[in-house]
C-alpha cells in the first residue's frame, strides 16, 4: 500500500522538487492569458540568452503585435476584450509561433530550462501590459534578426508607417549571420534595378519577370533582400547582408545596446519614433 501511495504522489513530488513549491503545478492549471502567450512566443523570436533589456524590448513588441492582431482577428476595438479573447489555437492563424512549457523544456534542455524560463518570465513581468501605440491604438511593429547595417524606412510599407525611420546599426556587421554567400542555378538573366537608401533591393528583373527584392529573396531562400549577384561558371553567386527584411527593430543591435547600458524603452524609441508606451490593461 505504501508503495502505491508513493507512486501516486510522484507527479506532485516532481513539481515540488523542481520549483520548491506548488507554484509550478498551479501554473499548469491556470487558464493561459495575454502575458502567458507573450512568454511562449518570445523564445521563438529572440534568443533567451540575450540581455535582459533586449528581452524586455522584444516582449513589448510581441505584446503590441499580439493585441493588434487580436483586435483584427476577433473584430473588436477594445484592448481588454482583445486580450481576453485570445486562445492558443488561434495564435498560428494570427501569425505567431507559441511554445508551451513542455516544448520549451525540449527546446532548451532540462539543464538550461529554469535559467532561460526565469529570464523570459522576468522580461514579460517587468513590462506587463505595456504596448507601443499611436493615439491609443497599438501599432504594427516589424522586427528582424540582423540588419545590413541600417534599418529601412517605413515608407516602403505605406504612409501609415512613418514611425519607422532608418536607424544606424553599426554593430550588426559583427553578427555571425551578417554575411552569407550562396550560389543558385539561374538560366534567366538577372538585373538588379533599384535599391532603397539602406541598400536593400526593391526591384529585380529575372528574365522577363519583374520582382520585388522580397519576392526574389523568398523564391531563392535568401537571408535578406540586401544582396549583390555575380554570374560564375557554377551559377549566380549571391552575397547577402543581414538576416530578415530590415524593417523596424534589429534584435542583434538591440542586444548590443542593452550590453552598453540602454534600457528597453530607449531601445524601442531608437527603432520606433513618435510612438508612446501605454498600458493595455
Amino acid at each position: 500500500m505504501s508503495i502505491l501511495i508513493i507512486l501516486m504522489l510522484l507527479p506532485y513530488v516532481a513539481v515540488v522538487f523542481r520549483t520548491g513549491s506548488m507554484k509550478g503545478l498551479e501554473g499548469q492549471m491556470e487558464e493561459p492569458g495575454l502575458e502567458m502567450y507573450v512568454m511562449g512566443i518570445l523564445p521563438g523570436q529572440m534568443p533567451a540568452a540575450y540581455e535582459e533589456e533586449a528581452l524586455k524590448a522584444q516582449a513589448v513588441v510581441i505584446r503590441t503585435n499580439l493585441l493588434r492582431k487580436s483586435m483584427e482577428f476577433y473584430k473588436t476595438k477594445d484592448l481588454k476584450t482583445a486580450a481576453a479573447s485570445l486562445r492558443e489555437q488561434d495564435l498560428e492563424e494570427m501569425g505567431f509561433t507559441y511554445y508551451s512549457p513542455m516544448e520549451l523544456e525540449e527546446l532548451w534542455g532540462y539543464e538550461q530550462f529554469e535559467w532561460y524560463e526565469e529570464r523570459i518570465r522576468k522580461a514579460v513581468e517587468d513590462t506587463a501590459g505595456e504596448i507601443l501605440a499611436l493615439e491609443g491604438e497599438p501599432v504594427d511593429l516589424p522586427y528582424h534578426a540582423v540588419s545590413a547595417g541600417r534599418t529601412r524606412a517605413g515608407s516602403l510599407l505605406g504612409e501609415d508607417y512613418g514611425y519607422l525611420e532608418p536607424a544606424e546599426c553599426p554593430g550588426d556587421v559583427e553578427a555571425a549571420d551578417y554575411l552569407k554567400i550562396q550560389t543558385v542555378e539561374l538560366e534567366e538573366s538577372l538585373e538588379i534595378r533599384k535599391r532603397d537608401e539602406a541598400g536593400y533591393v526593391t526591384e529585380v528583373c529575372l528574365g522577363e519577370e519583374v520582382l520585388t527584392g522580397e519576392e526574389f529573396r523568398s523564391r531563392f531562400s535568401l537571408n535578406s533582400s540586401c544582396f549583390t549577384a555575380e554570374r560564375t561558371e557554377d551559377g549566380v553567386r549571391i552575397t547577402t547582408k543581414g538576416l530578415g527584411h530590415g524593417l523596424g527593430l534589429s534584435m542583434y543591435q538591440a542586444n548590443l545596446q542593452a550590453l552598453k547600458g540602454s534600457k528597453y524603452l530607449e531601445i524601442l524609441s531608437y527603432f520606433y519614433k513618435n510612438v508612446e508606451c501605454i498600458s493595455s490593461s
